[in-house]
């Protein structure tokens, strides 16, 4: 039985295609060792997962100046791209899935809430092929849980964004999902809280891709 069926695919990056868990948590755990929140660690872990580390760094240093906190996003994500060298790993199944996709000529994008170098860094370190329709972080004013990000993605398919499907595994992407109007399916056990009738897969191995007629 299929799991979903759609016209176009727009796929989250961090935790849907690539693992890139060991990093992020070393990311916002020296951010917040360095700004004397160690104690709110968790609470970070739990807000950042699909979001820009701009919003992140916004929710947590509310009172700094706009300039400061823009400044240490900056260096927060250079630091993370010398990070990333060696420690990145696919989702299973997701090069697969990718190069399928690409080979058969469905609509493709790449939605992240990752600055557009990080991104490459990423995919590239995983072995993921890289779509030729990307929205990063660098392309949107308002990130997840917004739907801004989709709803562009779709737009530069020139698809509608009711014929397209998400693959998310955090909550603020599938909430962005949702508001946006796609078709969402789940990677991987989080996002708790979705509606149960929302279909999930653990990882990508044993997926393929039909075309219909």
């Amino acid at each position: 039985m299929p799991l979903a069926r759609a016209e176009a695919v727009l796929c989250d990056m961090d935790g849907t295609l690539v693992d890139s868990s060991a990093v992020v948590e070393s990311m916002w755990s020296s951010f917040a060792r360095d700004y004397g929140m160690s104690e709110r660690f968790d609470e970070i872990m739990a807000y950042s997962p699909g979001r820009t580390g701009l919003d992140t760094i916004r929710r947590f240093l509310p009172t700094l100046a706009a300039e400061e906190r823009d400044a240490i996003y900056e260096r927060f994500a250079r630091e993370e791209i010398v990070r990333t060298a060696g420690r990145m790993a696919e989702i299973p199944g997701a090069a697969a899935l990718v190069t399928a996709l690409i080979e058969i000529g469905v609509p493709l994008a790449l939605v992240t809430s990752a600055p557009i170098e990080l991104m490459r860094v990423r995919m590239e370190e995983a072995g993921v092929p890289i779509p030729s329709v990307v929205v990063s972080a660098d392309d949107v004013e308002r990130g997840k849980p917004d739907p801004d990000a989709y709803l562009m993605a779709a737009e530069l398919l020139g698809m509608p964004i009711a014929s397209c499907l998400v693959l998310e595994d955090a909550a603020s992407g599938y909430i962005a999902a949702q508001r946006a109007g796609a078709q969402i399916l789940l990677v991987g056990d989080g996002v708790p809280e979705a509606d149960p009738s929302t279909p999930r897969i653990p990882d990508f191995t044993g997926v393929s891709v039909t075309i219909d007629g």
